[in-house]
């Protein structure tokens, strides 16, 4: 899922906290919880970009984290525990259903055991390959955009 449906449904979440709690932090918070897991696309793009093959590591998307999350959410009365971890679990499963795996492909360890490969997690691979392809151009075009303008 790109980044700016991410920003959209952790947003409402966080909205929907801010409101329940009447603290603005909670909004922060889930935005965060809900975006930045996708900065560990990198791995994977530098994977492709020096190895020239396709591997889906995501270091930071793992139903593990979500655990950690409940088990400090049901140990704590903190709502930010708990917006974080809603928001990182809506993450994951947004990616999930738009990225067509396997059922437990965000689980780190089936990543882990599979070696990271492509064709056991994903359900659709040759989809995957494609699209993680389009995302390296589309992150060249926009770097290129950028140098020019500087």
């Amino acid at each position: 899922m790109l980044p700016h449906k991410h920003m959209i449904l952790s947003a409402t979440i966080g909205a929907a906290a801010w409101t329940v709690s009447g603290d603005p932090t909670t909004c922060a918070v889930a935005v965060v919880a809900g975006v930045l897991p996708d900065v560990d696309h990198l791995a994977d793009y530098m994977y492709f970009r020096f190895r020239r093959g396709h591997r889906l590591i995501l270091p930071l998307h793992g139903y593990e984290y979500a655990v950690l999350g409940i088990v400090s959410s049901l140990s704590s009365d903190d709502p930010i525990v708990l917006v974080a971890t809603l928001s990182y679990l809506v993450h994951l499963f947004a990616d999930q259903l738009e990225n067509r795996t396997r059922p437990p492909a965000y689980w780190l360890l089936f990543r882990l055991w599979h070696r990271f490969r492509v064709e056991s997690i994903s359900a659709a691979p040759e989809a995957a390959m494609r699209g993680r392809v389009d995302d390296m151009r589309r992150i060249q075009k926009w770097w290129m955009h950028r140098v020019r303008r500087s």
